[in-house]
């Protein structure tokens, strides 16, 4: 993406040609991302016939929703920020939400899904100072906390890394809160 962004188009493809020969000779029939940047990259710039492109969290709630994931449900009250390249523009709002359901208790910030306020560190505003995105980042911290969360759960790790710097709760990785709630036998 960052590529395309700057307008290196002829290497940027390359790499999509490159990157596609790749995936097809794994023999693949699922790409899976944690990244919603690299997901919509994946989605709308390559030609992958026949391979599903998921993201984590779609793939993680059909496990769970196939009972194939043995989750131990806490009480702990997370919140979730949707990461716009998620949200807006793929409509991933339930997976996540469903998943965190089956943790624990989804506590909803002021602002969500269509609404939800950007982290401020998306790589599609180079143009603004680190204060400006600072700024950014508050107020959507300030729209999280609404509600008194424990914890703020996203499924972006750039969301991750700039949440984390400012927020006074931990931050964490949807597929986090997963792996720390799998029930394991002895």
């Amino acid at each position: 993406r960052p590529m395309f962004m700057a307008g290196r188009m002829e290497p940027a493809m390359e790499m999509v040609r490159k990157n596609t020969e790749i995936i097809k000779e794994s023999k693949a029939d699922v790409l899976l991302l944690s990244c919603p940047i690299c997901y919509r990259i994946f989605k709308e710039e390559y030609n992958l016939e026949g391979i599903e492109i998921l993201h984590h969290t779609q793939y993680i709630n059909e496990l769970i929703e196939n009972d194939k994931l043995d989750i131990d449900r806490n009480d702990k009250r997370y919140v979730y920020h949707d990461p716009c390249e998620l949200g807006r523009a793929f409509e991933i709002y339930d997976e996540p939400r469903n998943i965190i359901d089956n943790i624990g208790l989804l506590t909803p910030g002021k602002s969500d899904k269509d609404m939800a306020v950007c982290c401020g560190g998306s790589i599609g505003s180079l143009t603004m100072t680190l204060e400006e995105r600072d700024e950014i980042t508050k107020n959507s911290i300030r729209d999280l906390m609404t509600n008194g969360p424990e914890e703020i759960v996203t499924a972006c790790p750039l969301c991750l890394k700039t949440f984390a710097r400012l927020a006074p709760v931990k931050v964490r990785d949807i597929a986090e809160i997963v792996a720390n709630t799998i029930k394991v036998e002895n």
